[in-house]
C-alpha cells in the first residue's frame, strides 16, 4: 500500500513542497526542458495517452541535473538524461585538480579517449576497483532478513577482521553513545541494530575502494568521491518515504560514484603523455551520465540487487518502483552535493527546497560537519 501511495503522488505530480502548501508555479513548468518523446508505436498499436509529468516527494530543489521529473507516457516512465549543473561542474573540476573549466566542447583528444572508454563493459570497469569482501553477498542477504539471529550475524562477521574492526569502531562512536565501552562483537551487533549493520557492511566494504588509489588522480580525488557517496547514502534514508526500498536506495547512494572512481584509476594507469588535459566543460558534461551508467554496470557485475543498478541508470520499462527509487537517489545526490560544496547554509539560502530537503541538509551538516572539501 505504501508503494501505491508513493506512485499516486508521482502520477498526480504532488511533491513534498506541494503537500506542504506551496502550489507548483508556472515558472517551475516552463523551466523544465521537454522530455524525450516515446518511441513510435508499431503497426496496429493503440494510440498512447498524453505524457504526464512524473514528479515525486523527492523532486524539488536544486539538483545536479537540469530537471528532476520523469515523464509518464501511459506505457512506461521515461527519465531525462542527466545534465550537469554549475555546482556539479565545479565538483568535477576539483576532482581533477582544476581551478576552472574552459567553456568549450571536448577536444579531439578528449573525444578519442571517451570513445575508447565507452567500449568497456561492466566487468572491465569492476576490474579497475579493489575486490569486495568475500562475505559481503551473504551479509547483505542476512542484513535484510527481519528474523536473522544475532549469533548468525556474529559468526559470519567474524570471518572478516576488517569488518570486525569497523563494527567495533562504529559501535563505540559518538553516533551510538553506548553507556559503556563495547568490547565484544555480539555487543556491537546489539548496539548497532538493523540499520547500523546495513551501513557498517556497505560502508566498510566500499570505503577502501575510494582510498586505495595511488596515482595522480585516484589519490587526490578518492576521498572527495567517498565524501559525496557517503552523504548521498545518508540523504537517501533521510528523504525516503514509507514504502521506499531504503536499503536499495542506500546502496545506490553509496555506489553512485563507482564509475567515476573507476575512470580515475583508468587515467592513473595511462602514461602521462597519452592523457589529454581534461579541462573542457563539454567533456565534464559528458562524464556525468556516462559514469552513472558505468556505476550501474559495476554493481550489476557485483551482483547487487537489480533495483540498485536501475536507480543509478534508469531504463525504460522498469516499472514504478524503480522510478521512485531513481528519483530518490537523484535528489539525495543533489542535496549531498550542495552540503559538500557549500556547507553551513541557512534555510533561506537553500532556495526553493522542500521542508524535507532542508531538514536533510541540516542533518548532514550535523552528521558530517561543515568543513568544505579542500
Amino acid at each position: 500500500m505504501a508503494l501505491l501511495s508513493s506512485l499516486r503522488k508521482l502520477l498526480s505530480g504532488s511533491g513534498d513542497a506541494t503537500s506542504a502548501g506551496r502550489p507548483a508555479s508556472s515558472a517551475d513548468a516552463t523551466a523544465r526542458p521537454a522530455a524525450p518523446s516515446a518511441a513510435p508505436a508499431g503497426p496496429g498499436a493503440a494510440a498512447s495517452p498524453p505524457s504526464q509529468p512524473f514528479a515525486s516527494a523527492h523532486s524539488h530543489g536544486p539538483s545536479q541535473v537540469s530537471t528532476q521529473t520523469a515523464v509518464y507516457t501511459g506505457g512506461e516512465i521515461v527519465f531525462p538524461a542527466l545534465e550537469a549543473s554549475p555546482e556539479w561542474l565545479q565538483f568535477s573540476a576539483r576532482l581533477l585538480g582544476l581551478s576552472r573549466l574552459k567553456d568549450v566542447p571536448p577536444s579531439a583528444g578528449e573525444q578519442g579517449l571517451m570513445q575508447r572508454l565507452q567500449g568497456q563493459r561492466g566487468s572491465q570497469w569492476a576490474d579497475q576497483l579493489p575486490r569486495l569482501p568475500a562475505v559481503l553477498p551473504q551479509l547483505m542477504r542476512l542484513a535484510r532478513r527481519p528474523d536473522v539471529a544475532r549469533a548468525e550475524l556474529v559468526q559470519l562477521l567474524s570471518r572478516d577482521p576488517s569488518l570486525v574492526g569497523e563494527l567495533m569502531r562504529l559501535a563505540n562512536s559518538p553516533r551510538y553513545r553506548p553507556e559503556r565501552e563495547i568490547t565484544d562483537l555480539s555487543g556491537a551487533v546489539t548496539v548497532l541494530g538493523q540499520q547500523g549493520l546495513d551501513q557498517l557492511v556497505m560502508g566498510a566494504a566500499m570505503r577502501p575502494i575510494f582510498h586505495q588509489g595511488k596515482g595522480r588522480y585516484g589519490s587526490r580525488a578518492g576521498t572527495l568521491l567517498w565524501d559525496l557517496s557517503e552523504r548521498t547514502a545518508f540523504a537517501t534514508r533521510r528523504l525516503a518515504n514509507a514504502g521506499d526500498d531504503e536499503f536499495a536506495a542506500y546502496l545506490a547512494g553509496l555506489s553512485s560514484q563507482l564509475g567515476l572512481m573507476a575512470l580515475l584509476r583508468v587515467l592513473d594507469a595511462m602514461s602521462a603523455p597519452s592523457v589529454p588535459p581534461l579541462d573542457r566543460e563539454g567533456l565534464h558534461r559528458q562524464l556525468l551520465p556516462l559514469t552513472a551508467t558505468w556505476s550501474a554496470q559495476i554493481v550489476e557485475h557485483w551482483g547487487f540487487p537489480p533495483q540498485v543498478a536501475e536507480a543509478l541508470a534508469p531504463r525504460p520499462g522498469r516499472g514504478a518502483a524503480s522510478a521512485v527509487l531513481a528519483v530518490l537517489v537523484r535528489q539525495a545526490q543533489s542535496v549531498a552535493l550542495r552540503q559538500l560544496m557549500q556547507p553551513g547554509l541557512q534555510p533561506a539560502q537553500l532556495g526553493d527546497w522542500s521542508a524535507a530537503q532542508q531538514r536533510c541538509y541540516a542533518a548532514m551538516d550535523s552528521e558530517f560537519g561543515a568543513g568544505s572539501p579542500a
